[in-house]
């Protein structure tokens, strides 16, 4: 006679189980946390964005009175604008911040000063997040370009602004200014 044979039932986790489940668990929760903090900074930088070119407004109408652009902070009366989240201000020059050669005339720009220690100690010394440079045409319309600082040595990396502001970009990825290549790192 052969004998049955019994199942035989593990009872409770084998030691890889123990091990496994929770680093995957961990895993799980640090990817979660990253999409997280990646979506507050595209939150923060985007509405920096939209109060900044709330700020185009005050360009356009000197342009249409004077025909011309502003050639200071003092021509924008820029006293009303209230920052807001990690918006602290805005600078505003006349021509294209970066290029000497431009006409100060029919160019100006706006340049968002930023505060995003709040999200760690790799933006704590970026100081410039973003460009919007107006630009007269022929015809006195003006055309804005929202663009990464690559002029700045601590500037925020072109890939944490909105892609309202990359579509005016020039250039490949491989010019990114030197303070986003760090934060790739």
């Amino acid at each position: 006679m052969t004998k049955p044979q019994t199942a035989h039932r593990q009872l409770g986790l084998t030691t890889s189980e123990m091990v496994v489940y929770p680093m995957i668990a961990v895993l799980l929760v640090g990817v979660a946390f990253g999409f997280y903090h990646n979506s507050r900074i595209d939150d923060a930088v985007t509405a920096a964005v939209d109060l900044g070119m709330k700020q185009q407004e005050l360009i356009e109408t000197y342009f249409d009175l004077y025909g011309e652009m502003p050639q200071s902070e003092a021509d924008l009366e820029m006293n009303a604008f209230i920052p807001e989240g990690i918006l602290v201000g805005m600078d505003y020059l006349a021509g294209e911040f970066g290029v000497p050669a431009a006409d100060k005339l029919r160019t100006g720009t706006l340049k968002a000063l930023i505060d995003m220690t709040e999200f760690g100690a790799r933006f704590e010394d970026i100081e410039s997040g973003f460009l919007l440079i107006a630009r007269a045409q022929d015809d006195d319309s003006i055309i804005w370009d929202c663009v990464a600082d690559r002029v700045t040595v601590e500037a925020l990396g072109k890939r944490y602004l909105p892609k309202t502001c990359s579509a005016g970009e020039e250039g490949g990825d491989d010019q990114d200014n030197v303070a986003g290549d760090q934060l790739d790192e």
